[in-house]
């Protein structure tokens, strides 16, 4: 996707009223081939409080379409935002709105709370029931970012941690990134999104565990 061993370029991107935004872009393949192409995917959390400044930055990035991971039930409790000319918003919910029934997200909690292994068990889950929304998404980056484009595109759920790092390290993994560089840049979560310490109590009530727990599950261990 590049035609040198790597580049440097700035990671972050403030985009403002949206969390965790970043270019994957920049990261070398293993045998030193090339790099994964810059400014082309972008990740981040939710776009539903995205400002006018936001916005603005978007259409600078030339970003034509976003996929959004989220399930139904946090699209109405977050909302989707604004439109945004030009960019067109793919709805993907990974998880169906059973899903996040009480005893279901009790239950994927709890894996979570496991612990590394324990997100890998929920990681499994979501390569598994996303397998046709990636499918998806690698026919539109086929069809619509070639290497005669300059469009840009997002992949986003709420937090841009958990669905669509897994997202992210399948792309990365089938460009022929290392592991290793995998792992930092999904690491990188744990500086790009937060939450406010109410929110972080109110989910610790409902699911019956310390505000600890909520806290090393909105990381990336």
């Amino acid at each position: 996707m590049g035609q040198h061993a790597a580049v440097t370029i700035p990671r972050w991107i403030d985009v403002e009223g949206v969390k965790n935004f970043r270019d994957i872009g920049g990261w070398p393949v293993r045998d030193g081939s090339g790099y994964i192409r810059e400014r082309i995917i972008f990740r981040c959390g939710h776009l539903a409080d995205i400002t006018p400044a936001g916005i603005a930055t978007l259409k600078r990035l030339n970003v034509i379409a976003a996929f959004d991971f989220r399930s139904e039930p946090e699209v109405e409790r977050q909302g989707v935002g604004p439109d945004i000319q030009g960019l067109t918003k793919h709805r993907s919910a990974i998880f169906s709105k059973s899903d996040y029934s009480p005893a279901a997200l009790a239950s994927r909690w709890k894996g979570y709370f496991e612990g590394e292994k324990g997100f890998a068990k929920v990681y499994a889950v979501i390569l598994d029931k996303g397998k046709s929304i990636f499918r998806n998404i690698f026919l539109h980056l086929l069809a619509n970012h070639s290497q005669q484009t300059t469009h840009s595109m997002i992949i986003h759920c709420t937090a841009g941690k958990d669905r669509t790092g897994v997202f992210i390290m399948l792309l990365m993994g089938l460009c022929g990134v290392d592991d290793e560089i995998i792992a930092n840049e999904y690491a990188y979560s744990s500086r790009g999104y937060w939450e406010p310490e109410d929110e972080l109590a109110r989910k610790a009530e409902a699911l019956g565990v310390s505000i600890d727990n909520v806290r090393m599950v909105m990381g990336a261990p």
